[in-house]
């Protein structure tokens, strides 16, 4: 085990400014919304995966890639909520449990966070652009050596310097700033990778969704999904590279020697506090079949788990029949459309020889909960398909009657 470094100022226990403790509030305040807000749709999302195996016998990659995205997040969110210690006693205190605990979890959950997003990304591409799943067993292997990569690569530091290694660094603890090469190779190289990697993911995937539209490589219904879907690839990435480059930033600063101001460094923090509940937040809104979805999304289409509370709801029952032609002038195009709103579609392409025609027709069926209008709407049919019984047959009989003799001319009866 290498000697640890001896406590300097910058890393010996501090009391905090006055000035500070305002920011310092806000770090924890954000960081308490981030670990309320991860704890408790990591709850939800855990009795659905549970529901969803007890009554489908499957579940879903994608939910299960934000199940293990939300344990990182409270274990980031834990470490900045910690802060509150050192508020209730006014001073950063090293060489106790919870410096070493804030150490830990900063390490940890800061690293998880961008494996996860960047590990989503991954299939957000291979699952919508190359349609393509891991295989069960191979897919819950890799989740977890995943995680032995996240807990391995954040132990390196303690197998070499023991429970001495967290000192505080700013406001918090977390490494000693004079092990520079151990900050950077088991955190901040890895953090860039994943920042860097995210947004290159996502605007592949952008690039390829807006080029497939305009080439007609999706039919019209998909193409008019995807134009709305294609906008989620930028803000995906932007949350988590605004969340995270400020404190990244800061510390390479000071590893060049120009360490920030508190104040800077708490700003940073709050920022990276808030990964959490915004994370929570742009999934919920974007990805909502997650949440309120009875059945867990088919893993046959990508496309799936994305829906947005405000998008417009399709109508529960009727068609959708689209012709369209095209001869072999351009000039001339003819469309009839019958008006719905369910995914299905019939397409009228013109042949090679321009006199062929070719129908193609898309059909899309999708099981959900039936709604409260649907339940009427039934009992309304059960009523008109059960049987009379002869008391009310005699009634309708007697009714039909009377309406009949009343359209009799009086004229028409003679008297006995």
């Amino acid at each position: 085990m290498a000697v640890m470094l001896p406590l300097d100022e910058p890393s010996n226990s501090f009391e905090l400014p006055p000035h500070i403790h305002p920011w310092l509030r806000a770090v924890v305040a954000l960081g308490f919304t981030s670990f309320v807000a991860s704890i408790s749709l990591l709850f939800l999302l855990t009795y659905k995966l549970v529901s969803w195996q007890i009554k489908s016998k499957r579940s879903n990659q994608f939910v299960i890639l934000i199940f293990n995205l939300l344990w990182a997040d409270i274990q980031q969110a834990l470490a900045f909520l910690l802060n509150v210690e050192w508020l209730r006693i006014g001073s950063v205190q090293v060489e106790t449990p919870v410096c070493f605990a804030q150490g830990w979890l900063v390490s940890t959950g800061d690293l998880g966070s961008g494996v996860w997003c960047f590990v989503i990304g991954l299939h957000t591409f291979a699952s919508v652009i190359l349609d393509y799943r891991l295989p069960p067993k191979y897919f819950y292997a890799t989740i977890i050596a995943l995680w032995i990569f996240i807990l391995g690569i954040s132990s390196i530091p303690i197998g070499l310097y023991g429970s001495e290694l967290y000192v505080r660094s700013g406001v918090w603890c977390w490494i000693h700033h004079d092990l520079s090469d151990l900050r950077l190779w088991t955190h901040y190289v890895w953090i860039f990778i994943f920042e860097f990697g995210n947004v290159l993911i996502y605007l592949t995937i952008y690039a390829i969704l807006l080029t497939r539209i305009r080439s007609g490589y999706y039919t019209p219904s998909e193409a008019k999904r995807l134009k709305s879907i294609s906008n989620f690839m930028v803000v995906y990435p932007l949350v988590y590279v605004v969340c995270t480059i400020p404190l990244a930033s800061a510390r390479m600063a000071t590893m060049s020697g120009s360490p920030p101001s508190l104040a800077r460094l708490c700003l940073a923090g709050a920022m990276i506090a808030s990964n959490g509940w915004l994370d929570v937040l742009l999934y919920t809104l974007t990805r909502r079949i997650m949440i309120f979805s009875d059945e867990p999304p088919p893993e046959n289409n990508g496309f799936d788990t994305f829906a947005t509370f405000w998008n417009a709801q399709p109508r529960r029952f009727g068609g959708e029949c689209t012709v369209s032609a095209q001869g072999t002038q351009p000039r001339g195009r003819s469309r009839v459309t019958l008006p719905s709103s369910n995914e299905s579609s019939d397409d009228l392409f013109a042949g090679a020889t321009g006199r062929d025609i070719k129908l193609v027709t898309t059909t899309e069926v999708r099981s959900e909960p039936a709604a409260p209008e649907d339940y009427e709407e039934m009992e309304m049919e059960k009523r008109r398909a059960r049987p009379r019984s002869p008391v009310g047959r005699w009634s309708e009989d007697s009714i039909e009657l009377s309406f009949k003799m009343e359209e009799v001319p009086h004229g028409m009866v003679t008297p006995r």
